[in-house]
């Protein structure tokens, strides 16, 4: 995981040429008049989904897992927590190719807090859950852009 300020984000440009499209794409707009919905930036490569969403309290919540996308989430309009495990996922929902995720449970996690300005990225592999309630925070304009792991990252983590 990835935690910083939008501001930061031209320092993590050359990691991958698809997680550099999403910072480009970042940096030379205002992100905040995305509309609710899916937009595409370069095809299934990247994208981005735009939702309001309720912040549910933690216990609610499940981790999630991608196998095939990065996540980069910031928060168009007030805060949420988010939490990152340090462990095992226990698997309660399988992972399923079509929405790339998999879900369950994990013993030990971090937490940390997004706002306005603040992003999270968090790596394929990474069980994660985000939209948790922060205290005094109600709806939540979340963005998160789904990154594709690079060709050649996904055919070396094949050998």
């Amino acid at each position: 995981m990835i935690y910083d300020t939008l501001n930061n984000l031209p320092n993590y440009l050359g990691i991958s040429d698809n997680l550099d499209t999403a910072i480009e794409y970042i940096m030379a707009r205002d992100i905040q008049t995305l509309p609710n919905g899916r937009t595409r930036i370069d095809g299934d490569k990247v994208f981005v989904n735009v939702a309001q969403i309720t912040p549910q309290p933690g216990e609610k919540v499940n981790f999630a897992r991608r196998e095939k996308y990065l996540a980069l989430l910031t928060d168009l309009e007030g805060s949420e927590l988010f939490e990152v495990s340090l462990g095992e996922l226990a698997i309660k929902k399988p992972y399923d190719p079509a929405t790339d995720l998999a879900y369950g449970s994990t013993a030990t996690s971090i937490a940390g807090m997004l706002c306005e300005g603040r992003f999270a990225l968090f790596l394929a592999g990474e069980a994660h859950k985000t939209g948790l309630k922060a205290q005094g925070c109600g709806k939540v304009k979340q963005a998160v852009f789904l990154i594709a792991l690079d060709e050649e990252e996904e055919t070396e983590d094949a050998e």
